[in-house]
């Protein structure tokens, strides 16, 4: 009687604890959005188009060692360029498996993974005025880098206060890049809020435009779920952006009857999109971490229920509470440490298929490549380059290559949006 007692006590300290986390004013977290509920649609069946195939078995992994976390890949004329933990944008020769440091955006640093001093490019393109990279530094903002010179010059600051359609506020994680025929630059800001909060906090990623001759950004779009990939159609007439969290890309106007409007580009997709590449006939859209009905995506599991997200976050928030205030009286990299750690392990246990889709621009699914032997796991951009598939990821400590087969048709066997 006295232990049903005691555990009855017990029930009841934990049951006041537990509403003094969530009721109690003036605990974190400050969010930069309202709790509210949204919907994300559910991923499509694997079939037709999307059937099975084991097309990314047998990966390469060149650069082994050399690279860590190359997120974002891009075509050079003499090969790939990345950026990696560490904050250094590098060149690859992948024939000679060849590598040359172009620049470095960051702090120096002891921790190759402390990403907020070392700085990570996660969004690189061609400048389309001038012999420049531009380059997207997950922490240090956006960024001009001369190729031959290696002069850097600061597009946009971490600092700066940038518009939304809302709460005007700066960029919290700077992601993809992408640059118009008169030097305009499209990028996105993937959230407003901490990264640890990421699967709780409502939506707050945001689309912009930097008018390279005023130097000045308009936001386009606002409270995007992770924004993430952009590319520009052939005729620049729209934006395609990736809500990652959502599972879809939207489709935002840019010229005609309908500038400034947006649509759904493709939707459903079964897995998490990240960076886009795009060409004359469509775009490459990786899916970082596949979803289906075995395995079903934890942003669309909370979305409608906003409570139980403000709960988990403010849990979270004071979790963190004493190691930020301990980093404020002794700097260390113990938190870098940690998430490292954290998103390490999360990827090992993401499941084994990996997928890689092929979009037209009227927003078909033409092609789909899976693999399943983790070959090519936690991928995070893909490039066709001499007939292969090279593909990125914030994870690996390489670079993956896959033969494309001979016989592809990014033309036919269209899912319809």
């Amino acid at each position: 009687m006295g232990f049903i007692q005691s555990f009855l006590k017990k029930c009841v300290y934990f049951v006041i604890f537990l509403g003094a986390i969530f009721f109690l004013p003036g605990l974190p977290p400050n969010t930069t959005f309202q709790f509210k509920e949204y919907v994300i649609k559910p991923p499509r069946e694997l079939t037709g188009v999307l059937q099975l195939n084991t097309h990314l078995d047998g990966a390469k992994h060149l650069f082994k060692g050399q690279v860590f976390g190359p997120e974002n890949l891009l075509r050079g004329k003499e090969g790939l360029y990345t950026g990696i933990h560490g904050g250094e944008v590098v060149q690859l020769n992948v024939e000679k498996e060849l590598l040359e440091t172009i620049t470095k955006v960051g702090e120096p640093c002891d921790y190759m993974f402390d990403d907020k001093k070392c700085g990570y490019p996660v969004g690189l393109a061609l400048d389309t005025k001038g012999n420049n990279l531009i380059v997207g530094d997950a922490y240090h903002g956006l960024w001009e880098v001369n190729i031959k010179s290696n002069k850097k010059t600061q597009l946009v600051s971490p600092k700066e206060i940038l518009p939304g359609t809302r709460v005007d506020r700066p960029a919290q994680l700077f992601n993809s890049v992408a640059v118009a025929r008169n030097g305009d630059i499209y990028w996105t800001d993937s959230l407003s809020d901490d990264v640890a909060l990421v699967l709780f906090a409502n939506p707050s990623g945001r689309l912009f435009r930097y008018d390279r001759e005023r130097r000045t950004n308009e936001v386009l779009l606002d409270g995007l779920a992770f924004a993430n990939g952009v590319a520009l159609s052939p005729n620049e007439d729209f934006v395609v952006v990736v809500e990652t969290a959502a599972m879809r890309l939207l489709k935002y106007y840019l010229k005609g009857s309908r500038a400034g409007q947006t649509e759904v580009f493709v939707d459903g997709l079964p897995g998490l999109p990240d960076n886009l590449t795009p060409d004359s006939e469509g775009i490459w859209v990786p899916l970082g971490l596949s979803v289906d009905s075995e395995n079903p995506n934890v942003f669309a599991k909370l979305s409608p229920h906003p409570k139980l997200r403000f709960f988990l976050s403010r849990v979270v928030a004071l979790i963190q509470a004493p190691f930020q205030f301990f980093n404020s009286v002794y700097p260390n990299n113990f938190a870098a440490h940690l998430f490292h750690s954290a998103t390490s392990w999360f990827s090992s246990l993401s499941p084994n298929r990996s997928t890689v889709l092929r979009v037209d621009w009227n927003g078909n699914i033409v092609k789909a490549f899976h693999g399943f032997d983790r070959s090519a796991a936690g991928i995070s951009h893909a490039v066709e380059y001499n007939g292969h598939l090279y593909l990125g990821s914030p994870f690996n400590p390489y670079i993956i290559q896959v033969k494309l087969p001979e016989t592809d048709d990014k033309s036919t066997n269209k899912q319809k949006v």
